[in-house]
């Protein structure tokens, strides 16, 4: 496990989360559990707080022994900046409207405490956000910050502009196929060789020969002839986004919700032996949310077929308290639990 990836998190009263605790993840991570037991707020509790690790990590003053003196304007905004796109994937077109009318306020968030790898902490009390990073001196450097005051904050000028969406720039967590994110990624990827395996895989996938941002919009190439992706069915735009997402990441983890979601059966296993060989090539975490036995079943037939062992099924269900709670299966148990015909998607 790479030392910039996840392997424990605990997460206090976030969302559904009375008191959760979970260890030994792994580089691919398949999430389950029944419709509403929190698999989506899961994801996003790890995502804001390993993203708000890197990001403090990122600063060239960072050392794990004696505090880093940051510019906490400038860090505090992006973990404001990582609130904001958690609401924008869930609240979509919502998000849009009110963010167009200066209307949007990070005012559903009640306090929590998240903690990854017994190393770093995000502590919202009230309204106020506190980051702490365990081990070293100078903690009070990283200060603490208003969220709902995030207007006031210097660097709010970055990504506001009238009548546009804000400039958030982490496409790292997909709930949803982002049309204009992936636009940008694509912009990206054609800097690179990355961009010509994109579409290889397309074309070995779906014979789609080339995919291009033409007049600002997402056109695939197909039997010589150029069409707006919005033609094409939900299915093929979220095997893309996908693509997409993990060929622009590296060294990094990114977090896929239902990510079945619109995509045939009968391509799901070619999605995971992508997801495990580019996984690998780039370095990325995954974590993966699922409630389809096909997809499960696909998952491990996969893993099992390529010797990946580097993989865990998280399984989200409630106790005799009704507290969320959750069994990590390695893969070796998770493979047991599948050729026993054992039911894993919620127990």
């Amino acid at each position: 496990m790479q030392r910039n990836f996840i392997n424990k998190i605990d997460i206090q009263n976030f969302k559904c989360f009375k008191n959760l605790e979970v260890n030994d993840v792994k580089r691919i991570n398949l999430v389950g559990g029944k419709n509403n037991i929190g698999k989506t707020a899961f994801l996003e509790a790890c995502y804001l707080l390993s993203n708000s690790f890197n990001i403090f990590k990122s600063d060239s003053n960072y050392t794990t022994n004696t505090g880093s003196p940051l510019n906490r304007d400038w860090f505090h905004f992006e973990i404001i900046k990582l609130l904001i796109s958690l609401k924008q994937n869930r609240d979509n077109n919502n998000f849009l409207l009110e963010w167009l009318l200066e209307e949007f306020e990070l005012n559903d968030i009640e306090s929590f405490e998240i903690t990854i790898n017994n190393k770093f902490r995000l502590t919202l009390d009230n309204d106020i956000l506190i980051p702490w990073h365990f081990g070293t001196e100078a903690w009070g450097n990283w200060g603490s910050f208003n969220i709902f005051k995030f207007r006031e904050n210097k660097y709010y000028n970055k990504i506001y502009k009238k009548n546009h969406k804000p400039q958030l720039d982490n496409y790292t967590f997909s709930s949803i196929c982002n049309v204009e994110n992936i636009k940008d990624m694509i912009d990206e990827l054609k800097l690179n060789e990355k961009y010509s395996l994109l579409n290889q895989y397309l074309k070995d996938i779906f014979q789609i020969e080339q995919v291009d941002i033409i007049k600002n919009k997402i056109m695939l190439k197909q039997n010589g002839t150029f069409k707006n992706l919005n033609e094409f069915g939900d299915g093929i735009k979220h095997f893309i986004n996908i693509l997409v997402i993990m060929f622009s990441h590296k060294n990094t983890t990114i977090y896929l919700d239902e990510i079945e979601n619109g995509i045939h059966f009968e391509n799901l296993d070619k999605l995971w032996e992508i997801i495990l060989k580019i996984s690998k090539e780039q370095n990325i975490q995954v974590f993966a949310t699922t409630h389809s036995k096909e997809c499960i079943n696909s998952y491990y037939k996969i893993s099992k077929q390529t010797q990946e062992d580097d993989i865990s099924f998280i399984n989200l269900s409630k106790n005799k308290k009704d507290e969320i709670v959750a069994i990590v299966l390695d893969s070796d148990m998770f493979h047991s639990e599948i050729e026993q015909n054992h039911e894993v998607r919620a127990w």
